[in-house]
């Protein structure tokens, strides 16, 4: 498809630290990248992220990108992040509550409650997660106690799905954010009506949903040059990233490695069920719906930047002595008899067999060895879950800043590739908006079908819904892992 060399697209990712803009030209190339920190407050006894100021903020950001760049037509918007933190709505569009970040720990004694009222296995084989507090469901009753009852909430919104919204005037879901809740029905694609009535809110608390790279209508706020672009809810981070690497056939894996690790595998078409859900989140995994439609992915984390960064505090080590750590790692002849480590992942690590000279090349040879010993078996599960072996292996992520890692990495998992892409998140997302503009073709797996269930019209618009009247319709008005 032709477009005028004066037309650019924008991938916006709202991270855990940093949010990321990057546009793009016609042709799909990165012309420009800024990157500001997420908004994130303390208030008393939790940090929040208030939607209006992070509106504000990403508003602010694009402006002063824009500004910096030559004359140019913004045609379209991708929008991606992390999943499970968001907003209720009122039956107004009103904001009812703060969003919480998806490492937030209140909501403990929810789990417990799960356990003896709904059931820890009917939970997992409908939401395909594992019982933790990451899924955002688990942070409601606080939620509400706090800001407004779960009487009073009518929608649901993602941070991007809310960002969208505001956007736009349009109010629509996206599948694979969805999942990040603990609300959707992995199989059906459905909000689960059991799991609903456990969290006491409505059957319809998520909106509709829509495939990723689907425009929900034109910008109608913000700098002048955005208005009229065409904006998409991209998807869960994770997934757009694999996109933005041309992770597009079942049998790439590709595995994003910094603070924490996520490696992650499309899954072939073939029907799944409650057990085999169970089944996989038994093997240290997690599934939830693709962005593409009719699809579902597998995903397994690790904590291994974070879990290896104590190491090095515990050693003394500063950034600039890693490169020379990390020769002297790689030097090292690993012996039966020396340090170990287990465990690197979790809250509490282990470190034994430290002799009278503890040397620190054999302990940072071993904490990376433990990290990749755990990422090789995570690799093998999601090739079982998957049914097809991993052909193709992706890496990407400033963990691989470290030659020691890519290197034992290797050793482990194999021959792999490591694009020259900074910020492949943004770029999937602007991949995305290059979509939704009509730029370029649907993004597909191989072999993707098309799901019935998603509206995914043929030339990937929708039109804007009036907030007040979709909202007015509703009636009633432990291990880590990603």
């Amino acid at each position: 498809m032709t477009r005028a060399a004066d037309e650019f697209y924008l991938g916006v990712d709202v991270g855990t630290t940093y949010t990321k803009i990057q546009i793009v030209d016609a042709d799909g190339n990165t012309v420009a990248l800024s990157s500001r920190a997420t908004p994130w407050e303390r208030t008393a006894g939790a940090t929040i992220l208030a939607p209006d100021r992070l509106l504000d903020e990403v508003l602010q950001h694009l402006e002063a990108l824009l500004a910096d760049h030559p004359a140019g037509r913004v045609v379209g918007i991708g929008l991606t992040g992390f999943g499970e933190t968001g907003v209720p709505l009122g039956a107004r569009g009103d904001i009812l509550a703060p969003g919480l970040p998806w490492y937030d720990v209140h909501g403990a004694n929810q789990l417990d409650r799960l356990a003896v009222t709904l059931g820890l296995e009917a939970f997992t084989g409908s939401s395909g997660l594992p019982v933790n507090l990451k899924p955002s469901l688990f942070k409601f009753a606080w939620l509400a106690e706090r800001y407004a009852p779960l009487s009073q909430w009518v929608r649901w919104l993602s941070i991007q799905e809310w960002l969208a919204f505001r956007l736009t005037g349009a109010l629509a879901g996206e599948a694979s954010l969805a999942s990040r809740t603990g609300l959707l029905d992995v199989v059906s694609g459905r909000q689960s009506e059991e799991t609903s009535a456990w969290a006491g809110v409505p059957p319809t608390l998520l909106p509709d949903r829509v495939g990723a790279g689907t425009s929900l209508g034109p910008v109608t706020t913000g700098p002048a040059r955005i208005r009229g672009a065409h904006v998409t809810i991209a998807g869960l981070d994770h997934l757009v990233a694999a996109v933005g690497l041309g992770a597009l056939d079942d049998a790439d894996l590709v595995d994003s490695c910094g603070t924490g690790e996520a490696i992650i595998r499309h899954l072939p078409e073939h029907p799944w069920n409650a057990l085999n859900l169970v089944d996989a989140v038994n093997r240290g995994l997690s599934v939830g719906r693709d962005v593409f439609p009719g699809r579902l992915q597998a995903m397994a984390s690790v904590r291994s930047g974070i879990g290896m960064g104590r190491f090095l505090k515990l050693m003394g080590i500063q950034r600039d002595e890693l490169p020379a750590l990390d020769e002297a790692a790689l030097a090292v002849v690993p012996r039966v008899d020396g340090p170990r480590v287990s465990n690197v992942w979790l809250d509490q690590a282990q470190l034994t067999n430290i002799d009278y000279e503890p040397d620190r090349a054999e302990v940072w040879r071993a904490v990376i060895e433990a990290v990749q010993e755990r990422a090789a078996y995570l690799v093998h599960q999601l090739d079982v879950v998957a049914g097809i072996p991993a052909r193709r292996r992706i890496m990407t992520g400033g963990g691989l800043t470290s030659h020691a890692v890519r290197e034992i990495k290797r050793r482990y998992l194999g021959d792999y590739e490591l694009p020259d892409i900074s910020e492949a998140t943004s770029l999937g997302a602007a991949q995305f908006a290059r979509m939704a503009a009509g730029a370029i073709p649907p993004i597909r797996i191989t072999g993707s079908p098309t799901d019935p269930a998603v509206d995914n019209a043929s030339h990937h618009h929708r039109a804007p819904v009036d907030p007040a009247d979709h909202l007015a319709s509703v009636p009633g008005g432990r291990e880590d892992q990603r």
